[in-house]
């Protein structure tokens, strides 16, 4: 390398001025800082005097002036610096090839040239550590010792789509944001295809990118593109002059840009030619825009000679709802792809209902079902049917005939799968909610296959859990409509007619445990009624299978025999009915029999007890000697009724259990028990004859109270006849007394009537016997009961004579204190009347008649 490139002058005619650093002629003063003309073999010393305050204008006289010594010094030194900052320059370069603009290394030196020379201890901080630096741009993005070849290489990622979320923040916020070069070219990254056609950028960032490329738009070399930023940024209508740009980079030279501006052209032609791009990028980003675009020529492309790596990009990227011609290039490529892209195209298919691909759509999934469902694994056929088999939300119309017949097309080959897959995938299909709605639309043939594999050793279990707990499931898939079921006996419905379709046919042996494990494990409610009423009906018609469905089912005994309750209500019958088949055993049948038993039915059901007892005795001895032993204590208790209509009856029946107890006890005891009843710990037998004894000691006593009760009743008659005669004694008295105390009253009711009628004669016919005088009929006191001195004195003589003093208020309408009221206003008139006194006093001594 020549001093002058050392040195960081270009050759040429023109050198780089040390005041200013720009390039003006050799041999010249400097037409810009005025600097004067200074060697280009001692531009180092003089960047070095500048640095350290000699004046530009006095620069070239200094330089000249330094001895040869310090000019070597200062030389060697600067060229060590500027060294370091050529290794940064060619990292520049390399990076300015990945850039649309160019100048940026030009720049970098002089940026560099602007601050050199500097301390070595300095250099060595800001550029440590020196070259070799690795070629990658990522790293000269994170660790380049200089900001700007750091902002350079993020750039250069974020053109090429693969910058970091650091780098891509730099570009955005740092550089898009600035002036100039740089921020052009930021806005040209930000918005290149590789970087989505949709950039993900706040709304500042789009309003700046649109600035800044509407004002390059007349830039030749960046027209186009500065369009195509514009393009990616903006929602309104395009410009007049920036589709003219657009349209002009289409037409250009340059493939890349043209490229670019068919994507915001959407012009499907130029866009598809890319597919043949040997840059795989851009191939492959042909492809996703194409399929969003739903491009008949890729379909055409996909459906002629596509590959698995085809469809899958296509299928990623199609619109929903697909183009036409879509499903036919996709389902086309699974025929001849191992595997059948079935999870892609199961994907792909879930995107709309299968009533919404319409009728052309329907039939060429049936077709490839017909060709592909039946090879693939069995879970996913059953996920294909499952689609194919579920109605829209929003629509519940029936489905049409040529829909039925592709959904039928894809349950057939999903039997198929099932059928042909291993035990493992047979128990996750059975295991899956989706089997709930193969159950719901099975038909004649899928039930005989379903009646095969519940019969399987490994799987069948799985597949009974599933048919057990389908009621439910298909409530809450909205496959049946979610109503309580109040009849007591409703249709069994698909469910119950599925589950007894299982059951059908040879090999009930081997479903009786694994159901009777399934229905005890289940604790759902719902839908359970439409299964119970199937395996009633089957009970009731089937008199053969009742023992084997009583075991499989015994976690629904209860309500079988509620329905077996309701059918028959006479409980005897239900007895003869049961105790042989119920799981339960007799001893069970034989509570149900006896308790709460009305005493007058005892002998019928203890005799039909006995019967049973007496045939299963040779093969569970204990069960029966138990079961005799309940029927002792019925009796027993049945004995201790007061109801005596009935006790000949029971004494019968005791009579006839004493004598046949001893050949029942002689064979429980010589009988050996089986395995079956390993819970029952002994023979009941003294219980049995515990019962017994006390049935006899009960009938004895009854007897002696029977005889005592008839002498206390002689005894109660006499006493009753005595208290009859003391009773009818004591109501002659007391009638007695009741005639004596009403002539009483009678006799002081005429006393008081004669003392009244006495009362009112004295007040009325009293008159003295004296001659009158004016003052006698003087009224003193008007509206009084006295108003004249006689009549005050005529009350007075009564009382002296005797009347009853009440009597008279009574006539008077006095009460005591209105007489004295009224007697005090005649003595006080006495007083203040000479005359009226003394005539009182002769009213009172005179007689009165």
């Amino acid at each position: 390398m020549s001093a002058l490139l050392d040195s960081g002058v270009r050759p040429g005619a023109e050198v780089r001025c040390p005041g200013c650093i720009r390039f003006i002629p050799a041999d010249a003063a400097c037409p810009h800082c005025l600097c004067g003309a200074i060697p280009p073999e001692r531009y180092g010393s003089a960047r070095a005097l500048l640095k350290s305050g000699v004046d530009r204008f006095a620069l070239a006289a200094r330089t000249a002036a330094l001895e040869p010594s310090q000019v070597a010094v200062l030389e060697a030194r600067y060229a060590r610096q500027w060294g370091a900052v050529l290794r940064l320059a060619e990292d520049a370069r390399r990076i300015e090839t990945h850039l649309v603009q160019r100048g940026f290394t030009r720049e970098l030196e002089d940026a560099w040239a602007l601050i050199l020379p500097i301390e070595e201890t300095a250099l060595e901080e800001m550029l440590a550590p020196f070259s070799p630096m690795p070629d990658s741009l990522m790293w000269l993005a994170d660790k380049s010792p200089d900001p700007t070849l750091r902002l350079l290489a993020a750039l250069a990622c974020v053109h090429q789509g693969d910058g970091s979320r650091e780098a891509r923040f730099s570009v955005s916020n740092q550089l898009l944001h600035g002036e100039g070069r740089m921020a052009v070219e930021a806005m040209l990254a930000l918005t290149r295809w590789r970087n989505g056609l949709s950039p993900r950028l706040s709304p500042e960032e789009r309003e700046r990118i649109r600035l800044l490329a509407l004002g390059v738009l007349d830039v030749p070399e960046l027209s186009s593109r500065a369009a195509v930023a514009w393009s990616r940024v903006s929602r309104e209508a395009t410009p007049e002059s920036v589709s003219a740009a657009l349209h002009r980079g289409l037409y250009g030279q340059d493939a890349d840009v043209r490229f670019e501006c068919a994507l915001c052209l959407h012009d499907e032609m130029e866009v598809s030619q890319a597919l043949d791009s040997t840059d795989a990028d851009v191939a492959r980003f042909a492809r996703r825009i194409l399929s969003q675009w739903g491009s008949r020529r890729l379909l055409a492309r996909l459906r002629q000679d596509g590959d698995a790596a085809f469809a899958k990009e296509v299928l990623r990227e199609l619109p929903s709802p697909p183009p036409e011609g879509a499903l036919e290039a996709l389902l086309t490529v699974s025929l001849r792809t191992v595997g059948s892209l079935a999870s892609e195209l199961l994907s792909f298919a879930k995107r709309l209902s299968f009533r919404a691909w319409g009728v052309e759509g329907q039939q060429q999934w049936a077709r490839w079902a017909r060709s592909v469902l039946r090879d693939l694994p069995a879970e996913t056929a059953l996920d294909f049917f499952e689609w194919a088999a579920t109605p829209p939300r929003d629509d519940d119309e029936a489905p049409e005939e040529e829909e039925s017949e592709a959904m039928w097309a894809f349950l057939e080959e999903t039997v198929h799968a099932i059928d042909r897959g291993t035990t493992k995938e047979r128990i996750a299909c059975f295991g899956d909610t989706a089997f709930a709605r193969f159950l719901h639309h099975s038909g004649v043939d899928e039930q005989r296959r379903l009646n095969d594999w519940a019969r399987d050793a490994y799987s069948g279990n799985t597949l009974l859990e599933a048919l057990i707990t389908f009621p439910s499931r298909a409530r809450s898939m909205g496959l049946v409509p979610d109503t309580r079921i109040e009849e007591k006996h409703p249709d069994p419905g698909h469910a119950g007619r599925l589950l007894m379709a299982v059951w059908e046919g040879p090999g009930q042996h081997l479903l009786v445990t694994p159901l009777s494990r399934v229905v005890r494990s289940w604790s759902a409610l719902s839908g359970r009624e439409l299964l119970v009423e199937a395996v009633w009906r089957r009970f009731q018609s089937h008199p053969a299978e009742r023992g084997a469905l009583l075991t499989a089912f015994a976690g629904w005994r209860n309500h079988l025999w509620e329905y077996q309750c309701e059918v028959e209500p006479d409980p005897l019958a239900r007895f003869q009915s049961w105790w042989r088949v119920d799981p339960e055993g007799l001893y069970q049948q034989t509570r149900w029999l006896l308790d709460d038993a009305p005493v007058d039915a005892l002998p019928r059901r203890l005799r039909a007890l006995w019967d049973a007892a007496e045939e299963l005795v040779v093969m569970r001895p204990r069960t029966a000697s138990l079961s005799v032993s309940r029927g002792a204590m019925a009796l027993r208790n049945g004995l201790e009724s007061r109801d005596a209509a009935v006790l000949p009856a029971l004494d019968a029946e005791l009579d006839h259990f004493e004598a046949w107890l001893p050949a029942f006890e002689r064979r429980v005891r010589t009988t050996p028990s089986p395995a079956e009843e390993s819970d029952i710990q002994r023979d009941f037998l003294d219980d049995t004859h515990d019962a017994l004894r006390m049935m006899r000691e009960r009938r004895e006593r009854r007897r002696e109270n029977e005889e005592r009760e008839r002498r206390r009743e002689i005894d109660r008659q006499v006493a009753e006849s005595r208290r009859r005669d003391q009773e009818r004694r004591a109501e002659v008295a007391r009638r007695d007394a009741e005639a004596r105390e009403a002539q009483q009253a009678i006799e002081r009711e005429q006393q008081e009537t004669k003392a009244r009628v006495q009362a009112q004669l004295m007040l009325s016919t009293l008159q003295p016997r004296v001659p009158p005088k004016p003052v006698d009929q003087e009224v003193v006191f008007p509206e009084t009961a006295f108003p004249t001195l006689v009549d005050y004195a005529r009350m007075i003589i009564a009382m002296q004579r005797g009347a009853d003093v009440m009597k008279l208020f009574d006539t008077l309408g006095l009460t005591p204190v209105t007489w004295a009221a009224q007697a005090n206003a005649w003595g006080q008139r006495m007083v203040g009347r000479m005359e009226l006194a003394l005539r009182f006093g002769e009213l009172l001594t005179a007689p009165w008649e």
